[in-house]
């Protein structure tokens, strides 16, 4: 699918919602998209990210694979 065949079956896939909360949503998201703003990070939001990182290097972390094991194993009870 080409460019302006991808842009023709979004805009009729647009047309077709009729939820103005999924709208707003979709323009939302659109705008994001465009926006040429760097988003700059809070000291909430940088602290949380060298946690993350700490516990990345700590070995902390959990594999998608055994996380949607669990799920199955969960779900299936």
């Amino acid at each position: 699918m080409n460019t302006s065949e991808l842009k023709i079956d979004i805009i009729n896939q647009i047309n077709l919602i009729t939820d103005k909360i999924k709208l707003e949503e979709l323009l939302q998201l659109l705008k994001f998209q465009n926006e040429k703003s760097v988003y700059i990070t809070d000291d909430i939001e940088k602290k949380a990210i060298v946690e993350a990182r700490n516990e990345v290097a700590e070995g902390k972390v959990y594999y998608n694979t055994d996380v949607q094991k669990e799920i199955d194993e969960w779900l299936n009870k």
